[in-house]
């Protein structure tokens, strides 16, 4: 129960990290992107904030991972 709990704050604290990623690349709209990434990942790499956005994913899988592993693990 207690890495369920763990596994469901993770994953709310890198959702809202995500969606306060595209809240403010959102505003940002970039008039040309010279790589092949998109006008999302250009706007965010413009911004600086990668590395949050990054965090936020990471976090956001990792509890959707320990979330995954407790579904499915068997208790005796």
């Amino acid at each position: 129960m207690k890495r369920v709990i763990i596994g469901g704050f993770l994953s709310l604290i890198g959702a809202i990290g995500c969606l306060s990623v595209f809240l403010t690349v959102s505003g940002n709209l970039v008039s040309s992107w010279p790589t092949a990434v998109g006008r999302f990942l250009t706007s965010v790499d413009a911004l600086g904030m990668m590395p949050l956005f990054m965090a936020a994913c990471i976090l956001l899988f990792l509890g959707i991972i320990i979330l995954a592993v407790e579904y499915f693990k068997k208790d005796n």
